[in-house]
This record gives C-alpha cells, sequence and structure tokens, in this order.
C-alpha cells in the first residue's frame, strides 16, 4: 500500500529561543554573584594565617635552638642554617628567610628572655585594620 500522501521529514532542528537562553544567562549570573560574595574574604583569611603559621615556625625554631646551644638566636637571620659554637649544623633550623603573605620580613625581637614576632599587616607598617591589622605571636603582645 503507497501512502496517498508524501510525509516530509523536517531537517530543521530545533534549538533554544532568545528568552531561553537570556533566561539561563541570568540565573547562571545570578549564581556566580552569590558565590563571589561568599568568598570574599577567604584570600585575607589565607594570608593571615600563613602569617600565624609563620611565625609560629620561627618561634619553635627559636626554641629549639634554645635547647641546643642554651640561648635564643639574636636574630631571624641567625636561624638560617645554624650552627653551634664548633661548627656543627643544628638539627632546628630554617632553610630561607621568611617573608610574610604580603613580601614584608617578620620582626623578631628578645623581650624579657623571650622571643616576639610581629608582621605588620598587608600596609607594611604599624597599627592598621582589617588586612593592615598587625600580628603577634604570643597573640597576647600588644606591641613591640
Amino acid at each position: 500500500m503507497i501512502p496517498s500522501k508524501i510525509q516530509q521529514v523536517s531537517t530543521q532542528t530545533r534549538g533554544f529561543t532568545l528568552l531561553e537562553l537570556i533566561v539561563v544567562i541570568t540565573i547562571i549570573g545570578i549564581l556566580a554573584s552569590f558565590v563571589v560574595v561568599r568568598t570574599a574574604g577567604f584570600g585575607y583569611n589565607a594570608r593571615r594565617t600563613k602569617a600565624v603559621a609563620d611565625m609560629q615556625a620561627i618561634a619553635r625554631v627559636a626554641d629549639g635552638m634554645k635547647i641546643e646551644i642554651g640561648r635564643y638566636p639574636d636574630t631571624v637571620e641567625d636561624m638560617i642554617d645554624p650552627t653551634d659554637d664548633n661548627g656543627t649544623p643544628l638539627s632546628s633550623g630554617l632553610d630561607q628567610f621568611p617573608k610574610d603573605p604580603w613580601g614584608n620580613e617578620y620582626l623578631y625581637e628578645i623581650i624579657d628572655g623571650r622571643p616576639l614576632l610581629q608582621c605588620y599587616g598587608a600596609d607594611g607598617q604599624e597599627g592598621g585594620e582589617g588586612e593592615d591589622v598587625d600580628l603577634f605571636h604570643p597573640e597576647n603582645q600588644e606591641e613591640i
């Protein structure tokens, strides 16, 4: 049996309409703005955490050197590949001079027989708020 009407097969594929594309792009934009707002403070928190961890590591090296040679090192430079009075390498030391996440040097002083460390924050100057706030180790120090 031969069909009386010839059926035409459409070779045209159906695409998305302009309205559908605009709706999808708008939804993606709204979701992206939520992500940006939620993750905006993570950069500062990561830099602050790194600075605190660096200061703790420097303090641990200073404590280790106190145990091995009987005194705290005078400067951070004294902690880089340290040796005792006979030239024997110490078991605790730093491989390189540490810099804070903003590229500044940590301040290290011996006050009242204990090492005190300070990081000036993003501005590299004493005082400040937000990313410019000064960080201390031990934390209960207000100023060095």
